[in-house]
């Protein structure tokens, strides 16, 4: 119940309990004998962990060189049985690097060694080709060892050997395995005359021959670091020893506090709950008191109050969990549609950049565009005025016929026609490709108007056009345009043209990753031309599709699914936002009511498929 003013509360005193002084109590003496036998416990349960810990530290010790040894093994099993025969077909001619079994294995775990350098793999003999596979005297040995349980042990499978080795100050657990000469390695280490000349000439004839079939002639060894697995053992045991003292402490301490007055605990319990009660409203504390007079009751009624500020501060923390997250949800939302902003701001800069330099192009093209018709016509005056010269005056004086031989008249009555006509043509390119740039540069435009669409896309055409031409990384990139007469689309053209260039982009990139990762390797360059098939229909009477189609890669099932997430990309770390299909999707989804989709095989190509009506709602 809850009291409106503090003077209805009512209220206790309490006095402490006066302790005689006591010589050697019950209490004491059962306390030091729990002691005692508790650190007997903790003694034998550590003693006991030590040997377990030992037995997991060879374990796992075993474990980790059994598994870098068993892909030794199979890696010198695979270039004896598959790849030296395999190149055998081929030519007769000694290749190290397949047909030495040590010199491919020594390769491989070279390469394994850039990853794991405190890994050591080797294949000592005693009496090796290379002198670096030369035993030393611990692994002379393991191989003398293994000869001489060989010669016990007749047509049985030699056990591996394991022990440790310090090498520098540092501990080494060694897996060691018999390698017996098989007849496949007769061709390089039987006699020295029968050896290839390419062995000969880098080994010479003193060492690595003269082998019989099925003597153990080497070892295949593995050591593994224990650093880290001692490191683990001391720390498993430091824990294990820590918790028993503490387990020991608290014993200690509920055993010593069973000897003390129930009566006066019990009132101490309720007096400190009330008083973390009244200091602090949200900490929720709870009196385990089950017995039935009068300081029971109390703290029965205690726990129903602490039950109803426990349900109370849930609720809080239900609320407050609830607006977390609305918040986190809230914050996610401000970051796309900061970066969203930033994106926008430099296409926007990007449209003003273009529009700038369209501008600047199209003052002087006036000048020629509007002077040229001029200039045609006064040329066609002038050498038609030449002409009728030419007739009148069939024989002009000496001057005038050397100079007119010299310029060559004819040649240039001829060619000058040609050449204000190809000037024409240049000027109405320059005027078509300034008219691009300018539907490109309505990036910044906010308003909905009615467009045709096939400029927007033919405007960001031009502005690619430098990443579709041949380079020292790819052919040229065919674009195949399939038109469909279109009405005009009522929409942001910016935003569309947006739309367009991040399709067209992730076309580009698709088909430059496919033709450097799997057509230059594969050397299939001549039957491969990157396509970009771009496609416009009518879906119905109401809306319109756009098709951009490559014939790339392809992007996996599980990839094609979170394409349109934010932050979601595949290029490498600096090559991609993971924004560009994202805005896409709210540029045509959530601005222009259409729809957005991906279908893709891998091996044959993507393509992306939009949708957005004629008439915006």
């Amino acid at each position: 119940m809850r009291y409106k003013k503090s003077e209805d509360m009512p209220t206790q005193v309490f006095t402490p309990l006066v302790k005689s002084q006591p010589k050697i109590s019950i209490k004491f003496k059962f306390t030091i004998a729990v002691i005692i036998s508790l650190i007997i416990i903790m003694g034998l349960g550590v003693w006991n962990l030590s040997i377990i810990q030992a037995k997991a530290f060879e374990q796992e010790a075993r474990t980790r060189s059994e598994l870098v040894l068993n892909f030794g093994q199979a890696s010198r099993n695979y270039v004896i049985k598959q790849l030296a025969p395999a190149v055998e077909k081929h030519t007769k001619e000694m290749i190290f690097e397949a047909k030495s079994n040590a010199f491919a294995t020594r390769s491989i775990f070279e390469i394994f060694n850039e990853q794991l350098p405190e890994y050591i793999y080797k294949q000592p003999a005693l009496n090796p080709m290379n002198s670096a596979n030369k035993a030393d005297d611990l692994e002379k040995e393991i191989i003398a060892y293994f000869q001489k349980n060989q010669n016990r042990n007749q047509n049985k499978i030699l056990p591996e050997k394991t022990g440790y080795k310090k090498n520098q100050n540092t501990e080494l657990f060694y897996v060691a395995q018999p390698i017996t000469m098989e007849t496949s390695c007769l061709q390089c280490h039987g006699r020295p005359e029968d050896a290839p000349q390419a062995i000969r000439d880098k080994y010479g004839t003193t060492n690595g021959f003269n082998w019989t079939v099925g003597d153990i002639i080497s070892a295949l060894m593995i050591y593994v670091p224990t650093k880290d697995l001692r490191a683990n053992q001391a720390s498993m045991i430091q824990a294990v020893l820590f918790t028993f003292i503490g387990i020991t402490i608290v014993l200690i301490t509920l055993i010593y506090l069973l000897f003390d007055k129930l009566v006066a605990k019990r009132i101490y319990q309720v007096s400190q709950a009330m008083n973390q009660a009244a200091l602090n409203p949200g900490v929720t504390v709870r009196i385990n008191d089950k017995g039935r007079d009068e300081l029971g009751r109390m703290a029965k009624i205690f726990n129903i109050m602490a039950d109803s500020l426990d349900d109370a501060y849930a609720n809080l923390e239900h609320k407050v969990a609830a607006r977390t997250a609305e918040l986190e949800k809230t914050l996610q939302e401000l970051q796309i549609t900061q970066t969203q902003l930033i994106q926008n701001e430099k296409m926007s800069s990007l449209g003003q950049l273009v529009a700038g330099i369209a501008h600047e192009i199209n003052n002087p093209l006036s000048f020629i565009s509007g002077n040229i018709n001029h200039a045609e016509m006064y040329s066609k005056d002038l050498l038609r005025l030449i002409e009728l010269f030419r007739q009148t005056y069939p024989q002009p004086d000496s001057p005038v016929q050397e100079y007119i031989q010299k310029i060559e008249l004819d040649f240039v009555a001829e060619d000058l026609p040609k050449l204000l006509s190809s000037m024409k043509i240049g000027s109405e390119r320059i005027n078509q490709i300034v008219l691009n740039l300018r539907n490109f540069s309505r990036l910044d435009q906010a308003e909905m108007k009615s467009v045709n669409l096939h400029e927007g896309i033919e405007s960001t055409l031009v502005i690619l056009q430098h990443r579709l031409k041949a380079n020292s990384d790819h052919p040229e990139i065919v674009v195949i345009k399939e038109y469909t007469n279109l009405p005009l689309v009522e929409c942001n053209p910016g935003q569309l043209n947006q739309v367009f260039m991040n399709l067209l982009s992730n076309a580009i990139d698709a088909l430059v990753s496919h033709w450097e990762n799997h057509i230059i390797k594969d050397g299939t360059e001549a039957n491969f031309t990157p396509q970009i098939l771009i496609k416009t229909e009518m879906a119905n009477s109401e809306s319109v599709k756009i098709y951009v189609s490559d014939n790339g890669s392809g992007i996996p099932e599980k990839v094609s699914s979170q394409i349109f997430n934010p932050f979601f990309t595949t290029k490498p770390i600096g090559k991609g936002t993971g924004l560009g299909l994202s805005i896409s999707y709210k540029i045509i989804v959530e601005r222009h009511q259409g729809s957005i989709s991906c279908e893709s095989e891998l091996g044959k190509g993507t393509t992306f498929c939009i949708q957005i009506p004629v008439r915006q709602a």
